[in-house]
């Protein structure tokens, strides 16, 4: 795949005519600000009331793990649902916008049961840290202009891509990403990362499909695939136009479809 040019980057600046656009100041901007583009863009993306999604690993054809989140965006509000042990299931519902894992405040409960003290704060943190987690593998075309991000562009075997560092923001600011993205539609194709943990990965992303929302649509990959072999992350989104307020009162985990 050819690198572009720094002028066909600039070139994304053109018919930006929204006043609430990201600022483009550079060249890694304007391919930030593509990337945003081909998943749909920030606006789009702003007017979704709420999204729900599932975030499996498989390993060998064999699911191993498989979180379910519903982010009431306009309500800052998160469910998040995941197994913990053979048979039991940790729901929580906490504010994303606010929550500080030094002194977690929401709701937790163990197969259904509402949890309390030490325990209760010790599953809040986690639902949080998997959200954090779950959500970016989802959500991170979309996040590229986030505050705090560091953006610059970095072409690796030949392939123009948008690296992204962080300035002492998130759960672990050390971790760097790379997204590898079209020189045609400017879509994220893959990425790789080294997290601040020291591991590793570098995934071809696959299987896009299109949400509806009041804007237009959104894209999204659901299959992100190591290109080691053997494992991949699966994720499977739904538009949420309208909230299910049950879902944020009645903390009785919910059975969720397999994921193909």
């Amino acid at each position: 795949m050819r690198t572009p040019s720094l002028a066909a980057l600039l070139l994304a600046l053109v018919g930006c005519g929204s006043p609430d656009a990201p600022r483009l100041d550079t060249a890694a901007d304007s391919l930030a600000f593509r990337v945003t583009e081909a998943a749909g863009g920030l606006d789009t993306w702003e007017a979704l009331p709420g999204i729900a999604f599932e975030w499996a690993v498989v390993r060998d054809s064999v699911e191993v793990a498989r979180n379910w989140h519903v982010w009431d965006k306009t309500g800052d509000r998160v469910r998040s649902e995941f197994q913990i042990g053979a048979d039991s299931v940790v729901v929580a519902v906490f504010s994303p916008s606010t929550f500080d894992p030094a002194s977690p405040v929401g709701q937790a409960a163990l197969n259904g049961t509402i949890l309390s003290g030490e325990i209760a704060s010790e599953q809040l943190t986690g639902a949080q840290s998997r959200f954090i987690n779950d959500s970016y593998w989802l959500l991170a075309p979309l996040k590229v202009f986030d505050p705090g991000v560091v953006r610059a562009v970095e072409t690796r075997d030949n392939v123009v891509g948008l690296a992204l560092s962080f300035e002492g923001v998130g759960l672990t600011p050390g971790d760097r990403y790379w997204l590898a993205v079209d020189d045609g539609s400017g879509a994220t194709t893959g990425w790789a990362f080294v997290l601040e943990s020291g591991n590793e990965g570098d995934f071809i992303w696959l299987d896009p499909i299109e949400l509806d929302t009041p804007l237009g649509p959104l894209s999204f990959a659901t299959e992100k695939a190591s290109r080691a072999g053997g494992s991949a992350i699966l994720t499977e989104p739904e538009a949420l136009l309208e909230i299910d307020e049950a879902l944020f009162t009645d903390l009785t985990p919910r059975n969720r479809p397999s994921l193909p």
